[in-house]
């Protein structure tokens, strides 16, 4: 079989959510690409790198255009195709990012970084990177369950998880329909990572969560890695965001 590649977007040091999926991916047998956000990001990105053997990185802002350009460019200029593409940048990760601020004070240039480096940056990436992908290719957008709840402290990154669910059931019915590929999210619940420890009270947060869940257990970023392999993996699931929160959205509160 044809080696498989999979790009992953959003590791931000050791902690993220995002490198314990990227390491669930390498266990399955694919050549690792990934991306960091600027250059006080590089040095955490580059000891993920080192530490699972990712071929190469990838400098993205998701705000900036010339990033994006820059690595679709590379990838074609090698001759790489991809099999997997994992998202899972948020914009509570950004330089800048104003997470306190109560949703009415927030201002219409905030709000459209948050939906463009947190969801509408799932349609940039995988439009241009389209002649890149095998067909049959799997995408797997990370949510968050917040994307469904208020929580204080997260305001307009609730607004951009909820567009990018959305925008996993558009893009797994045209790219479903042109190209055999299959796109799908996770919705964890509170897991311990830095995007969390961003918003505060992170204790606090994953106290009530594990109070809440009927497992009375907080959600494991290995349990969030293994499903996200299983759905690259599968080719019967498509447009299905799943949620892994030990049970909690079930729950009477």
């Amino acid at each position: 079989m044809t080696d498989k590649n999979a790009l992953i977007i959003g590791i931000r040091n050791t902690e993220s959510l995002c490198t314990s999926i990227a390491a669930e991916v390498k266990k399955a047998g694919y050549t690792l690409y990934a991306t960091y956000q600027d250059e006080m990001t590089r040095k955490d990105v580059e000891q993920v790198a080192e530490d699972l053997g990712i071929r190469k990185l990838f400098k993205y802002d998701a705000r900036k255009d010339e990033d994006l350009d820059a690595f679709v460019e590379a990838f074609k200029a090698e001759g790489v195709k991809l099999d997997a593409l994992v998202h899972g940048i948020s914009y509570s990760t950004a330089s800048g990012a104003k997470l306190n601020l109560p949703l009415v004070k927030v201002e219409w240039g905030e709000f459209t970084d948050a939906i463009r480096v947190g969801a509408f940056s799932l349609v940039e990436v995988s439009g241009r990177l389209l002649d890149v992908f095998r067909e049959n290719a799997s995408i797997l957008a990370v949510s968050l369950r917040w994307g469904r709840v208020a929580v204080p402290n997260f305001n307009v990154v609730c607004a951009a998880k909820a567009a990018l669910e959305s925008m996993v059931r558009g893009l797994a019915q045209s790219l479903g329909k042109a190209r055999k590929m299959k796109v799908n999210g996770i919705s964890p619940g509170f897991v311990p990572t830095y995007s969390l420890a961003k918003v505060g009270n992170t204790l606090e947060l994953l106290e009530k969560a594990r109070d809440a869940s009927p497992l009375k257990t907080n959600v494991r970023k290995e349990d969030v890695a293994s499903l996200s392999v299983s759905l690259l993996e599968n080719n019967s699931i498509s447009g299905m965001v799943y949620t892994i929160d030990c049970g909690v959205e079930i729950m009477e509160r």
